[in-house]
Formats: C-alpha cells, sequence, structure tokens
C-alpha cells in the first residue's frame, strides 16, 4: 500500500486507463510534432539505406568518361536557385501558419509581418538569380561560346581502353570516320552536326518554368489580401500550364516525327511567347488595381467633401412651446404640421405672469391668424390651431411682444427641399 491508501493493482488499473483512454484534446496538439519526428526518422531511415546499399549499387553506376559533351549538345551547368525558391516559399507558408498572437493566444493579424516579408524577399532573389542565370547561360551559349567549330581535348585512353574510345571525329563530315589519337586536340565544325547524335534528345528552352512561379505567387498574395489576386493567379496559373503542355506537345510530336526536337522548339525566340506576355502582363496589373480599388476610390472620396443635403425635421404631430420668463419664449422657432388643424400645448411656466400665443401672418402683424386664451402661469392649456399651409409664420405673446419667434409649417413626412430653418 502507498501513502494514500492505493494498491499496486489499483496503481496498475489507473496508469492503463491512461493509455486505453487518453486525453485527446492534449494529444491531438501533439500530431504535429510527431509528424516532424516520423519525417525525420524517415529520413535517417533513408539515408541509412542508401548507405548500406551504396556498395552493392556502385558497380551498377556507369563510369565517368573524360571529355565534352557531343558537338551542339549544351549541357547547362549546376544552379543554386531551385534549392533556395524553396526555402522563400516555406517562409511565406510559415507567415500564414504562424501569425502574431496577444497574450491570450488569439491571432492579432492574417499573416506574420517579417516572416512573410522575408519569404517574399528570399521568394523574388531566387526567381531572379535564376532567370539572371539561364539568360546569361543562353546568351554565352548564342554568342558562340561553343563557336562554329569546337576545340575538343581528348585524355589518353586508359589502359585496356578499346583504341576508338580516344578517337574524335574530324571537322567535315566526310572525314567521320577518321580517326585521331588519343590526347591530341581535335576541332570539330558544329555545322558538320546541326542536329545531337542519334539518340539524344536535348528538350529545347521553356518560359513557362519562370511564368509559373508567378502565378503562384499572386495565388498566395490572394489568398492572404484579397480574392480580386487570388482570380488573377489563377488566370495566370490557367495560362502557364496551357502554354506549358503546348509546348511540350509540339516537342513530343517532333520528336516522335524526325526523332528529336525540331530546331524551332529549340529557338528561345521562337518558342517565346510574345502575345502572351503582354496578356500575362496586363492580368497581373488588373488583378493589383482590383485589389487596390477600394482603398483608392475611399480616399478619393475622402478628399471630396460631402454635398449640402437639407436635413430632415420631425414634425411633431401635437407640438408644444413653454414660457419661462417675460423676455422670451423658451424656443425662437415652432414646428406645427401643414395643411391639417393641430393642437398646440403651451406651458406657463412663470408664475403670476399672464402669457399667450399668437399666430400672425408675419412681423408686420397685417393679419391674425391665431389667438390664444390667456393664461396665468404657473399654468398649462391646449390650443386647437385650424391648418395653415406650408411656410413661415410669426409667433408671439399679445402682452409681451418681445416675447416671439418664427412658426413654420411643413409637411409632416419632413422638410421640404432648401429648408433649413435653424432654432
Amino acid at each position: 500500500m502507498n501513502p494514500e491508501g492505493q494498491s499496486v493493482i489499483d496503481m496498475l488499473f489507473e496508469l492503463l486507463g491512461q493509455l486505453l483512454i487518453p486525453n485527446w484534446s492534449n494529444l491531438i496538439l501533439l500530431l504535429p510534432w510527431v509528424l516532424v519526428v516520423l519525417v525525420a526518422l524517415w529520413l535517417v531511415y533513408l539515408a541509412w539505406q542508401w548507405q548500406r546499399a551504396g556498395a552493392r549499387n556502385r558497380p551498377r553506376v556507369a563510369r565517368r568518361v573524360a571529355g565534352a559533351p557531343p558537338v551542339g549538345v549544351h549541357m547547362p551547368g549546376p544552379s543554386r536557385w531551385p534549392f533556395v525558391v524553396p526555402i522563400g516559399v516555406a517562409l511565406l507558408l510559415f507567415s500564414l501558419a504562424l501569425p502574431p498572437r496577444d497574450a491570450t493566444g488569439s491571432p492579432t493579424g492574417a499573416v506574420n509581418v517579417w516572416l512573410f516579408v522575408i519569404g517574399l524577399i528570399v521568394s523574388l532573389v531566387a526567381v531572379a538569380g535564376w532567370l539572371l542565370e539561364a539568360m546569361r547561360e543562353w546568351r554565352s551559349t548564342a554568342a558562340g561560346e561553343h563557336g562554329p567549330a569546337l576545340a575538343v581535348a581528348l585524355p589518353a585512353p586508359a589502359m585496356g581502353m578499346a583504341p576508338t574510345m580516344g578517337m574524335a571525329p574530324t571537322t567535315t563530315p566526310e572525314a567521320t570516320s577518321a580517326l585521331v589519337p588519343a590526347g591530341t586536340t581535335a576541332v570539330v565544325a558544329v555545322d558538320a552536326y546541326p542536329e545531337p547524335p542519334v539518340g539524344v534528345h536535348m528538350p529545347g528552352p521553356s518560359p513557362w518554368p519562370f511564368f509559373a512561379p508567378i502565378a503562384l505567387a499572386v495565388m498566395l498574395l490572394g489568398l492572404i489580401f484579397s480574392a480580386v489576386l487570388l482570380v488573377g493567379g489563377l488566370i495566370l496559373g490557367i495560362i502557364a500550364a496551357a502554354g506549358w503542355l503546348l509546348d511540350a506537345g509540339r516537342e513530343y510530336h517532333s520528336t516522335e516525327a524526325v526523332g528529336h526536337a525540331v530546331p524551332r522548339t529549340r529557338d528561345p525566340r521562337a518558342v517565346w511567347p510574345g502575345r502572351l506576355v503582354p496578356l500575362y502582363g496586363a492580368v497581373i496589373v488588373l488583378s493589383f488595381l482590383g485589389m487596390l480599388a477600394p482603398t483608392g476610390i475611399g480616399w478619393l472620396n475622402s478628399l471630396t467633401p460631402p454635398e449640402a443635403t437639407p436635413t430632415p425635421i420631425a414634425v411633431p404631430a401635437v407640438p408644444q412651446i413653454s414660457a419661462s420668463s417675460s423676455v422670451s419664449f423658451d424656443t425662437r422657432l415652432l414646428i406645427v404640421p401643414a395643411n391639417r388643424p393641430f393642437d398646440l400645448v403651451f406651458d406657463n411656466k412663470q408664475a403670476g405672469m399672464p402669457h399667450n400665443v399668437r399666430i400672425d401672418d408675419s412681423p408686420a402683424g397685417a393679419t391674425i391668424l391665431f389667438d390664444g386664451e390667456l393664461i396665468t402661469g404657473p399654468a398649462q392649456v391646449t390650443y386647437h390651431v385650424p391648418a395653415l399651409e406650408a411656410g413661415d409664420y410669426y409667433f408671439l405673446c399679445k402682452i409681451h411682444p418681445n416675447m416671439n419667434g418664427t412658426l413654420t409649417a411643413m409637411p409632416e413626412s419632413g422638410a421640404p427641399a432648401g429648408a433649413s430653418p435653424t432654432p
């Protein structure tokens, strides 16, 4: 028995219960790390298998032959950029997967700005470097680094090697059967071999491996910023995939027909999609303009002051007015409904002082439209006023003419156009 009174059997059953009925919510949080460990173990296993089978597979690897590629065949050199591009893309994906969070663990943004900026810079540098490197290689090849004539230094044959392994063709097609001793330099005319050797197929250049990542980058930006960019990136991806497929189809059919790619498919100028490149650029520009359009329109609207429009004024069904002194009514503007009789509530708040409300057609008092009953305060009265046409009138206290103001009769739907009475 342990100090808590549990027997060994009870402890064993408790341990088995934790194994058989685990806390799945906690285990799910460990799944990413489990996957990372499994991938790492798999890579270690592959490396171990490769090392283990290296001695067995080594004799099957063809022995490297010193020399140069066949005449007319250009082998591109190694490039580091295909390894840098995935790093930039991985950083962009991590910027989406690791957004900034507050103290409670809630995301405070859609993307980790620093990871996104670094990933974008790495991706752009890698794509630009890859393109510049490819163009530099193409220009050096087009400028004739292999030249109209190519000098090839042939090494001496190894012991036991057949004499023909150290021979090279001469400068003319007619002399192809002639042999040149190993260790000498043979000058071979490129024009003598305008096509690759039989059985060697060299695919022609294609611009679409550079356009496809642009489409993917625009789609990735669309996931972060705007659906307009996502649609634009999808259109760019369809154009790149279709162009790539057409290029591959033409090369395949020409290879099936003549045994190798025809010269047109190997000419960078001929395979460059001159008509599609402007369309590609237009889709990119329109996508970004579509993303920025709402912001730009909002900014332009902020520069233009809003037009002055009349503010609708609420017309009370039962207007009210009050007086607290003999100097003036409590308001100098009274809004009443037009074109119908209405009740006007007058509240005389001044004790011992008589007041009333009289309505005239104008301050001159030429026509008295309504003359209310005098009441001594504090008291309240409801006047029944006959219908007034829409317009401005004059109201006052007939005992204290200095108590006056403007009475405006208007339709109960609101103020007429251009009306802006002020109290």
